[in-house]
């Protein structure tokens, strides 16, 4: 890999790697930012430090195994948490719920070509169950994160244009499943 095409954060991880005392510095680099995402998707602070944990532990564990192909480190860190939140709803048979602001809901309407009454926000609600689990994170990712399709490809690992694109089906699966509910 070219130099140019390295992260940011390329040196730090070279040194962690080599003696995991330095991984300190890519902690309290990202440990905000990782806790955040994981409140929003949890709701609660208890379990949010403890699945923060998991993540900056199998992060070490595995550091010898990151390869940097460019993307920021952080990437790499809500990839893991993502999969640690999931696993825990899998392993506790709960159902992750989102919880979405209602002007969020009224923009995200506006989308799909419907009103914004409440009737249509709670219709929204359960379509929005009824997408495979890897649409309704992308749009979640990118209507009530409020995150650009980069961010959106840096959390997923692809690129920006291929979240577009990942973003544009899944609303347009929405779409037809909120379409067809009337």
């Amino acid at each position: 890999m070219t130099k140019s095409k390295r992260s940011k954060d390329f040196p730090l991880i070279l040194k962690a790697q080599k003696n995991p005392r330095y991984f300190s510095a890519l902690y309290e680099k990202y440990f905000k930012e990782i806790f955040l995402f994981i409140l929003k998707k949890t709701s609660d602070e208890s379990l949010t430090g403890e699945l923060t944990s998991n993540v900056f532990l199998k992060a070490i564990l595995n550091l010898s195994k990151y390869q940097d192909r460019g993307f920021p480190f952080s990437s790499w860190l809500y990839r893991i948490a993502s999969n640690e939140i999931n696993k825990h709803y899998r392993d506790n048979k709960k159902v992750q719920e989102v919880a979405i602001q209602e002007k969020d809901a009224i923009t995200f309407l506006a989308e799909i070509d419907s009103n914004d009454n409440s009737s249509d926000i709670t219709k929204l609600m359960d379509c929005l169950s009824d997408l495979r689990e890897d649409q309704s994170n992308i749009i979640e990712l990118r209507y009530f994160d409020k995150m650009s399709f980069n961010e959106i490809g840096k959390v997923l690992g692809i690129t920006g244009n291929n979240a577009k694109i990942k973003l544009y089906r899944a609303v347009d699966r929405l779409k037809q499943i909120f379409h067809n509910q009337r």
